[in-house]
């Protein structure tokens, strides 16, 4: 065994009970009859080939192994094992050599059976594997043409049932059509009827103008029907009709329309004998009259609304408006009698529109007063409460989502929370108000109210509800609905995305040379008060006290600008510096320099109690013609340091270039900034005889100067504190002529007049001793507190 090769080896045990025949057949059926691709779809091929296969297994020569020789049965069993072996080794020994015999017969056997041709383009027999196909290929080519037709048969018959469908709803349309045929010839009657409906409606139409619309010089006349449009006529004057469109303004033609609403409404009433539409709902009716025909409009709506069931044309109404002058109208003036609300609108924290029904709480008070009832008193006093809550929760709704569990002692806390937070609108001065009131400011009456238990308290009866009730009146109930509308106010504009969006900061402020300020030092040294106990603002008399020590200055937080737009004269001008802080808060009436959107801006900053959220940034110029337009714009969507002082050098200084929406450049000569405030010496302002420039309790930078002919040129049309022979001191404008000098006034206003003095006492003037350069104010001290 050990000489034979892997392959023998490998298929030894196969090979010595192999039946060459039946091993064929085997092969033969397994792979063309037994296989699902035969046995289930080539039904046919199975079939054949397996009588090809019968009658070939017939023809094949058989294969006789060697007998096996028979051993005693008393051979032990190795001699048994060893025998058979060399009887299986003699078997396929024997196979080997029949089958160099007879491998042709096979191998032409199978060749047959699959139909192998000699040469390639032959066609290989009928009775073959390959034949069979070859037939099945011409077959499924010549059934091609079929299957098309197949698929466009299906075709056709799903579109011959879609057409069937169509015509089903065709015949019935047509039958519909064979129905109504009879009706074109009441064409004419229609519109017959509808011209003389219309023409009948005219006196109706008149009527209700007059009740709704303030008489004017253009009249309603007359209503008719003109091919397919209504042609409305009018007058100026008795028997002078015309067209309406072409003279009546939208007012006018917006009130004919509800005319004739409303005339129609009565008419199909009066038709019918009852009324098939007793409820009307109308949203904001007011918006389609001019303000002066409102009044009329709610007296007839109210008049309709308030009518007894008698009246045949009466209605019930509800009635929706934003305008509370409009609601005044109906409910103060006109008496519409009905329950009243305030309705909260839809918003992302709440999709569901809350009514908050005001009517219930009078109307038990009412009641408790009729019938001296204390627990219906109490009832209104609970009522009340609820009614506060509602109104509190609809406007907090959406700043947490307990605000819906939470109390009126919760709420009013809440409330505050969000007030002192500067949250909008809770930062309004309403909700001060109404936080106040809330807390304490209402009294007793308030604390009654915030009472939990009040419901069960027999001490609480109608001669408290009374006080309450006048309390609710007169305070809580008003500042509670001024409060609602202010909410509802910032819900419309401010609450929801608005209809535009706030340009975002794309610029940044110029370097501000802050290290080199840091480095100067300034000198506070005195007071610079007013000479008269009640000096008049801006005469620019002022009176130098120096004290024994000085006190140092340092900028040690702060950034210089030069100005290159005039939004803030007279405090500064195109060219001066402009010393800012980085850190000190702004408050109402600064002077700031900000960024907004693709500009940066000099201007004073202004806001309101009334838009708090909001920011307004103004110019200051002496050239009306000038006036820069005012930026308002949100507090968050602005950048702003504020201006704590200015720097007097634009006489020195290069002129800023011009940049559109720059109106603070980067400062180029840092020198400029050196040599104002290095030891200038600091004068406080008491009083108000420096206004405009410096008002009271800022500072004058000042530098001393040798007084004579070099520094009076130098100081030409500047700013100086000067010093005539008598002492008196002045803070102007210096222009010398000659030997006469002019000390201007600092005022626009004209009002105070020029200080004149000489250089040598001539003119009987008094004479100029001494100047001080003023090169600057400064407008606060830094906060030392927060240095670094």
């Amino acid at each position: 065994m050990g000489l034979l090769t892997p392959e023998i080896r490998k298929h030894f045990d196969l090979l010595r009970v192999m039946v060459p025949k039946n091993a064929y057949s085997d092969a033969a059926r397994a792979r063309f009859c037994m296989n699902e691709a035969f046995s289930d779809v080539l039904t046919g091929i199975a079939k054949l080939t397996g009588e090809i296969v019968d009658e070939q297994v017939a023809a094949l020569p058989d294969f006789v192994p060697p007998a096996v020789e028979t051993l005693s049965q008393n051979a032990p069993q190795s001699v048994i094992a060893l025998r058979q072996t060399i009887h299986s080794l003699k078997v396929v020994s024997d196979l080997a050599f029949w089958w160099e015999g007879n491998a042709s017969a096979f191998r032409n056997a199978w060749a047959q059976l699959v139909g192998k041709m000699a040469e390639k383009d032959d066609s290989p027999p009928l009775r073959s594997i390959a034949g069979q196909l070859r037939i099945l290929e011409q077959a499924i080519e010549k059934a091609e043409p079929l299957d098309l037709l197949a698929v466009s048969l299906q075709a056709a018959a799903a579109a011959a049932e879609k057409w069937e469908n169509i015509q089903k709803h065709q015949r019935v349309r047509e039958a519909i059509i064979e129905a109504l045929e009879p009706l074109k010839d009441l064409k004419h009657l229609v519109g017959a009827e509808t011209a003389r409906s219309i023409t009948t409606l005219s006196g109706r139409i008149r009527a209700v103008l007059n009740k709704i619309r303030l008489k004017e010089r253009f009249l309603f006349e007359d209503a008719a029907l003109e091919r397919k449009t209504i042609k409305v006529e009018g007058s100026f004057e008795p028997g002078l009709q015309i067209d309406a469109l072409m003279v009546a303004n939208t007012s006018w033609l917006r009130a004919i329309l509800w005319a004739f609403v409303f005339a129609l409404r009565e008419e199909t009433i009066g038709a019918a004998g009852s009324n098939p539409m007793p409820l009307v709902l109308l949203d904001d009716p007011q918006v389609t009259l001019d303000p002066r025909n409102q009044r009329k409009w709610a007296q007839e709506i109210a008049r309709l609304a308030n009518a007894g069931s008698a009246d045949p044309f009466a209605m019930q109404l509800i009635v929706t408006t934003h305008d509370r002058r409009f609601f005044q109208f109906l409910v103060d003036e006109h008496l519409l009698s009905g329950q009243q609300g305030l309705v909260a609108p839809l918003n992302k924290a709440s999709p569901v529109v809350t009514i908050v029904n005001g009517t219930n709480v009078d109307q038990l008070y009412d009641k408790a007063e009729a019938d001296n009832d204390d627990s219906v008193a109490r009832q209104f006093i609970a009522a009340i409460r609820v009614y506060s809550e509602d109104l509190l929760k609809c406007m907090m709704r959406a700043e947490s989502t307990e605000i819906a569990d939470m109390s009126l002692d919760s709420l009013r806390n809440e409330l505050k929370r969000l007030r002192e937070a500067h949250v909008a609108p809770f930062n309004r001065q309403v909700f001060k108000e109404l936080v106040a009131m809330l807390i304490g400011g209402g009294g007793k009456e308030m604390n009654i109210i915030n009472e939990t238990h009040h419901k069960d308290n027999e001490t609480l009866g109608v001669a408290q509800a009374v006080d309450i009730k006048r309390f609710w009146d007169n305070q809580l109930r008003p500042k509670l609905h001024q409060a609602f509308h202010v909410y509802a106010q910032f819900e419309a504009f401010s609450g929801e995305p608005r209809m535009f969006a706030w340009r975002e900061n794309v610029i940044a402020f110029p370097a501000g040379h802050r290290d080199a300020l840091k480095a100067l030092t300034l000198m506070k040294t005195g007071i610079a008060a007013a000479a008269k106990s009640d000096g008049r603002a801006g005469d620019g008399i002022v009176t130098l006290k120096e004290w024994e020590s000085a006190e140092p200055i340092k900028l040690f937080n702060h950034d210089v600008y030069q100005l290159a737009a005039a939004t803030l004269d007279p405090v500064a001008g195109i060219g001066d510096f402009l010393i800012v802080s980085n850190y000190a808060p702004i408050t109402k009436h600064s002077l700031v320099v900000a960024t907004f959107g693709e500009q940066i801006l000099a201007r004073r900053h202004s806001e309101t109690d009334l838009h708090p959220t909001m920011t307004v940034l103004t110019g200051q110029t002496l050239e009306p013609h000038q006036l820069p337009q005012p930026v308002i714009a949100p507090k968050e969507k602005l950048q702003q340091k504020k201006i704590v002082g200015t720097l007097f050098v634009s006489h020195v200084a290069s002129s800023p270039p011009h940049m559109v929406d720059h109106e603070v450049v980067a400062v180029n000569d840092l020198g400029l900034v050196e040599k104002a405030l290095a030891n200038a010496r600091l004068f406080q302002v008491q009083g108000r005889s420096a206004e405009p420039i410096a008002l009271d309790g800022q500072f004058l930078a000042t530098h001393a100067t040798s007084f004579g002919p070099e520094t009076l040129k130098r100081l030409e049309g500047r700013l100086v504190v000067a010093v005539d022979e008598t002492g008196e001191r002045y803070f102007k404008r210096l222009h010398v002529h000659g030997s006469l000098v002019v000390l201007e006034s600092l005022n626009p206003d004209g009002t105070m007049a020029a200080q004149l003095l000489s250089l040598d006492g001539s003119h009987g003037l008094p004479r100029l001793t001494d100047l001080l350069e003023v090169v600057g104010v400064l407008f606060e001290l830094p906060d030392q507190a927060k240095k670094g």
